[in-house]
């Protein structure tokens, strides 16, 4: 090749590459920049309190919520509980995006700012309705802006890249909101908390019907365990009485769709000094660890035991391995050594 020649080619290929720079930067100039301060989806602000359902789309994920009782649910879930923080945090900061300036119109440029098809799975599709089933807003949610220091923006310099749903005008706009995580993580994840120091009794079944029963009179005092000379060791029970304390799910099924059958089942029933009783059946063990759990009471305990059951009752959760492991605890592994 000679040498002209190559010299017109790279000449050619940069001229290219800075068009098409320039288009992924300015996009359409006749748009211009937006008006300060514009909302990027206006009407959503408005319609906070009015908002029914939500969907978010990246990928083969699917993500569908519905506003159920004054609060926000996942419908993959049977409509379980949503964080709802985090499902408030999403809408307000969508609410509160600011258009900056237009970028790109070009559809072949759109996966730069990961604005193409959510489809891909690089962007996001967030679509909200209001009670009434109308649109409210509809926006495809792209990669965040680098900061003048070479991170993502946060704070008054957040900035990420979107456009409308049924458009393919990328917009930079100002603010910051997280659609990260797929369904699972859009989930209240807290199951219950019961901390060990309100733990009067504790009563394990073990799937061949051995049980254990461990009780104590105090806050402060240990265990013992019945029908034992000795105290056994407080590094067993210790963790044992802790073992509902900040609970999270793994998943989460109706009880419908997994229901753990009472034959076979090891079962635990935790009692604390105010008199609700919290019931546990345990799946056989296996790959995942299931468990069910219902809540009764007495005395001045019943009507918010009641209460908490509504809230359990419905639903089977899976939980870590080494809480399963401690609810599976046995007498065997109570006993201290030659009782």
């Amino acid at each position: 090749m000679q040498r002209r020649t190559f010299q017109l080619l790279v000449a050619g290929a940069a001229v290219s590459a800075a068009a098409a720079g320039a288009a992924l930067s300015t996009g359409d100039r006749t748009l211009g920049r937006a008006s300060s301060g514009e909302r990027a989806l206006p009407g959503l602000a408005d319609k906070l309190g009015a908002l029914g359902r939500m969907r978010i789309t990246r990928g083969s994920m699917t993500t569908n919520f519905a506003m159920t009782d004054g609060h926000w649910t996942v419908v993959e879930k049977g409509n379980y509980p949503a964080a709802d923080d985090r499902v408030r945090r999403l809408l307000v900061g969508l609410a509160e995006l600011q258009l900056v300036e237009p970028k790109t119109d070009r559809a072949e440029l759109l996966p730069r700012l990961d604005l193409d098809d959510p489809a891909n799975g690089r962007s996001t599709l967030v679509a909200v309705q209001d009670r009434t089933g109308a649109q409210v807003a509809d926006v495809v949610i792209g990669r965040r802006r680098p900061s003048p220091l070479g991170t993502a923006g946060s704070g008054d310099d957040a900035g990420l890249y979107i456009r409308k749903a049924k458009s393919d005008q990328a917009w930079l706009a100002r603010g910051a909101v997280d659609v990260s995580g797929g369904v699972l993580d859009w989930l209240d994840r807290r199951v219950v908390d019961l901390p060990a120091a309100r733990i009067a009794a504790i009563v394990l079944t073990a799937p061949d019907g051995a049980a254990a029963v461990l009780t104590r009179n105090s806050r402060d005092a240990d265990f013992a365990l019945d029908g034992a000379a000795t105290v056994p060791d407080p590094k067993t029970v210790a963790p044992l009485a802790g073992a509902l304390a900040a609970l999270d799910l793994d998943d989460v099924k109706p009880r419908s769709e997994l229901a753990i059958p009472i034959e076979g089942a090891a079962t635990a029933a935790f009692t604390t000094f105010g008199g609700m009783i919290v019931g546990v059946r345990l799946s056989p063990p296996g790959d995942a660890d299931w468990l069910t759990l219902d809540a009764t009471g007495f005395g001045e305990a019943a009507s918010a035991a009641a209460a908490f059951d509504g809230q359990l009752a419905r639903w089977s959760y899976r939980i870590p391995a080494d809480r399963a492991k401690l609810l599976r605890t046995t007498l065997a592994d109570l006993r201290p050594h030659g009782s």
